[in-house]
């Protein structure tokens, strides 16, 4: 049974497919059906073990209390992301298949990282796979969202090289569970470079740059998995290696990782708040989101901890949902503010999940992301930051004007009231429709785990 953990049934699930498609030329078959079959099946395992068996627990990779579910919630909304991928009529290449199995994977890994270098290695295979991602699942600028996130991730990855040498040049060792002995110069410099290579995959300000451009050149669906999934692994590697692995001084990591996360916070507000395209707001939006959380994790406490990793799930699934609902209005060419008045044309279900999702990351009761900041909130005060509770209340209602800045144009209800003359709905729009339903329910359901 120590095999039937999910990243065993991801790693033979990529080998299948390469395996099938090698016969499959060699047949001459052409159809690549199967093959989509084959990769939602695998997606599918994978839940089904984690929820029975948990994860592999050898030399380099190791469970920690919320590993379980923070993988589980990954592959649930990698499932759903990749069940609208692939429900569009066109065909789509196996590479794009074996590239999603190879990013879901790699998420995975880099929740149960160990050590600093099995931790660069889960990144860089997460990284790869969505430069390919980006790129392989056409749009009309696939070319230069790919180039642009490929370039910062160079970046990215030679800066958090450095950091990891420099703290191996201060504790001589990588594994996490023997950073102990600490020449603290060298060590502490790591640290703030291993947080700004990180930080980069976790669209924190100021290593934000890349996302906005990234978000809107990509597939509005393949932005979903990078602004959800991509996007929880870089904030849960945060917990992971400076609430499990790192012994530096509490009073630098919290002063440091506040002041990202309120810079976060607010800058990206206000660049949302000035914006006209609707997936530059969603995308200004997701990165406020990751302030949040990170604000959560800057406390340092199990409270704090538990906090990001609820609002990390919280977030990734609304977040989700409005780039997978704006992906059946992309193709449309809905793309300004103020025509966001034409979402409940094209679909009324697609239209209340993007409704839902937004109030989602707005905050309102009763959905998940309410009980998520509410958990922040408490997590602040207890530890007596009643100064940052005020400030990040006072971000939360700047981000609530640009959210309803798209919904003020939206007029939801009188819309799908009133288009009653509709054209026929195919196929695949209600299998997308069914999948945002689906998401959108966990939103409520979710709030079980707060």
């Amino acid at each position: 049974m120590e095999y039937l953990n999910p990243q065993y049934v991801l790693f033979a699930g990529i080998l299948l497919l390469i395996l099938v498609d090698f016969l499959r030329h060699s047949m001459k078959i052409n159809k690549k059906t199967f093959m989509h079959y084959i990769t939602a099946a695998v997606l599918g395992l994978a839940i089904v073990f984690d929820a029975l068996y948990g994860n592999m627990d050898i030399h380099l990779f190791s469970e920690v209390p919320y590993s379980q579910f923070a993988v589980g919630f990954m592959l649930f909304i990698s499932f759903f992301i990749y069940l609208f991928i692939i429900s569009d009529k066109n065909e789509h290449s196996v590479a794009i298949d074996i590239s999603y199995l190879f990013a879901v994977l790699g998420s995975t890994l880099v929740v149960l990282s160990s050590n600093l270098l099995s931790l660069f290695l889960s990144i860089e295979l997460l990284s790869i796979s969505s430069y390919a991602l980006v790129y392989m699942y056409k749009s009309g600028n696939a070319l230069e969202g790919a180039v642009k996130y490929l370039s910062t991730g160079i970046i990215s990855m030679v800066i958090l090289i450095f950091g990891i040498s420099l703290i191996y040049a201060g504790a001589g060792t990588l594994s996490f569970s023997s950073l102990h002995v600490v020449s603290y110069l060298p060590f502490i410099a790591g640290v703030a470079i291993v947080i700004a290579g990180l930080g980069f995959k976790s669209t924190l300000v100021p290593f934000h740059m890349w996302a906005p451009d990234t978000y809107e050149s990509s597939k509005s669906s393949v932005t979903a998995f990078i602004s959800s999934v991509s996007k929880a692994a870089g904030l849960i590697a945060m917990i992971r290696i400076f609430f499990f692995a790192l012994p530096v001084s509490s009073s630098f990591v919290t002063a440091l990782f506040l002041s990202i996360a309120l810079i976060t916070i607010f800058l990206s507000a206000f660049l949302a708040s000035v914006q006209e395209r609707i997936k530059r707001i969603l995308a200004y939006s997701s990165i406020s989101q990751a302030g949040f959380a990170f604000i959560s994790i800057a406390v340092l406490t199990t409270r704090g901890i538990n906090a990001a990793v609820f609002y990390i799930f919280a977030f990734a699934v609304a977040d989700a949902i409005v780039f997978l609902a704006y992906d059946m209005f992309e193709d449309k060419n809905v793309i300004y503010k103020k025509e966001s008045g034409e979402i409940a044309a094209i679909s009324r279900i697609g239209a209340i999940s993007f409704f839902i999702g937004i109030l989602s990351l707005a905050g309102f009761p009763p959905t998940i992301g309410f009980f998520g900041k509410l958990l922040i909130f408490y997590a602040l005060f207890s530890s007596g930051y009643f100064a940052l509770v005020i400030l990040v209340f006072f971000a939360l209602l700047v981000s609530t004007f640009y959210y309803f800045s798209i919904l003020s144009e939206m007029h939801v209800v009188d819309k799908i009231m009133k288009n009653k003359n509709r054209s026929p709905i195919k196929k695949e729009q209600r299998v997308k429709e069914a999948i945002l339903i689906v998401l959108t329910l966990s939103l409520f359901v979710g709030v079980i785990f707060a």
